[in-house]
């Protein structure tokens, strides 16, 4: 009995590591950590977007080197937005032998350097957080999503010439701290454009104080760089008061739980206009429409859970599943390149493949930059009845067309 549990579990590890299984197919395994408990939608959307393309890629064959074949595998793990759980899981995704490790950033400043130890690829799939991603000192480390400077330099290339009183506010998290950092960064030449530098706490769903004194700052604009519940609660503190002060946001803007919160306020939400990674390039819609669909089948519709005016259920385009859906092919790439499946390899090769992302663009890094997003990608979109547009007021945006956020379920 001993001897056959024993034997189980050798043939499992090499399974994981890509050793020999069943058929003489072999497995290459991605791990995805994720705050499924903490930021479930984005954590879902991302998790959704590797497992589309690891099935849409073992599909087509999966991964042939040499004379051996390998299905891709993905394992998840809940970092619960916590540093410390994710060098929890990063340990258990190098004991299960993954190739890469995709996550949303948390806790990447401490586990980039596990990773680095057995040459395991980490990519950040949501955090544009300035110092995740530095090609000399963390080369194993590479990102797909906006970066916050770039979010931050459009916003002040945006915003400035408007002659707006802008009030600066981020929350007390992580991603706040670091949003801060880049917009005071981003609006440091232009001082005369900044009303007020304020910290508001995360968790604090009433924000009617820190509201009032940004009103009284003369204050003509709000940037509200911070998770979602914090932008639901400056959103309500300013409309209920009946200040109409146009509200600007980074990507957290466009997430689900802040139509939710307002779902009995529509009219708050109108105007709230968010930065994110364009979804569509100049090739036109049928990518990433393509792309939609595909999504779609696979795990059905993101509802919002919400209706618009006219009483049609709204959906969410699945933007965030498309970066580690790219990313997915951009390392199948990086092995196929390196023709080996030995991480030392596949590491040095990741900067020397590019592929063709789920909107039609070009998707790669290099060995002198990691960064699968350029800062120029950055759009606006302002929300009007529950869905978005983009903006027409700034030229990249106005060139974009709309996305379809109507079920066609009712």
């Amino acid at each position: 009995m001993r001897r056959a549990l024993f034997v189980a579990v050798l043939a499992l590890t090499a399974t994981a590591c890509g050793g020999s299984s069943r058929g003489g197919t072999s497995s290459l395994v991605i791990a995805v950590d994720v705050p499924l408990t903490g930021s479930p939608y984005v954590a879902q959307t991302i998790k959704h977007g590797i497992e589309l393309a690891a099935s849409n890629l073992n599909g087509a064959g999966g991964v042939r080197i040499g004379s051996r074949s390998y299905r891709l595998v993905v394992k998840s793990y809940d970092n619960h937005l916590s540093a410390r759980r994710a060098v929890e899981d990063t340990r258990r995704a190098l004991g299960a032998g993954a190739v890469a490790i995709v996550t949303n950033g948390t806790g990447v400043d401490a586990t980039w350097q596990l990773a680095r130890r057995d040459d395991v690829v980490v990519c950040i799939t949501y955090d544009g957080g300035t110092g995740l991603v530095d090609e000399e000192k963390r080369p194993n480390v590479f990102r797909i999503a906006p970066t916050n400077h770039g979010i931050a330099f459009r916003y002040a290339e945006y915003l400035i010439p408007k002659k707006l009183k802008i009030a600066l506010l981020t929350d007390d998290s992580a991603y706040g701290r670091n949003g801060a950092s880049a917009l005071s960064r981003a609006f440091s030449k232009n001082p005369e454009s900044v009303a007020l530098e304020l910290t508001v706490p995360a968790g604090d769903t009433d924000l009617a104080p820190q509201i009032l004194r940004a009103r009284r700052s003369g204050a003509t604009a709000l940037l509200v760089w911070a998770q979602p519940p914090a932008i639901a609660a400056v959103l309500t503190a300013a409309r209920s008061i009946g200040w109409n002060v146009p509200v600007y946001a980074p990507p957290t803007g466009a997430d689900p739980f802040i139509r939710q919160q307002l779902a009995d306020h529509q009219d708050w939400v109108d105007g709230l206009t968010f930065a994110s990674g364009r979804m569509t390039a100049e090739v036109g819609t049928a990518p990433f429409m393509n792309f939609q669909s595909q999504y779609e089948a696979a795990y059905g519709a993101d509802r919002v859970g919400v209706k618009n005016p006219a009483g049609q259920a709204v959906v969410q385009p699945p933007e965030l599943a498309m970066y580690p859906y790219d990313f997915a092919h951009v390392l199948v790439a990086a092995v196929t390149r390196a023709n080996s499946v030995d991480r030392e390899k596949v590491l040095p090769a990741l900067s020397q493949v590019t592929t063709e992302g789920a909107n039609g663009d070009e998707r790669g890094f290099n060995e002198h930059n990691h960064e699968g997003v350029v800062d120029d990608d950055v759009y606006f979109a302002r929300f009007h009845g529950m869905t978005f547009a983009p903006v027409k007021d700034d030229p990249l945006s106005s060139t974009l067309p709309p996305i379809p956020q109507i079920s066609s379920e009712g």
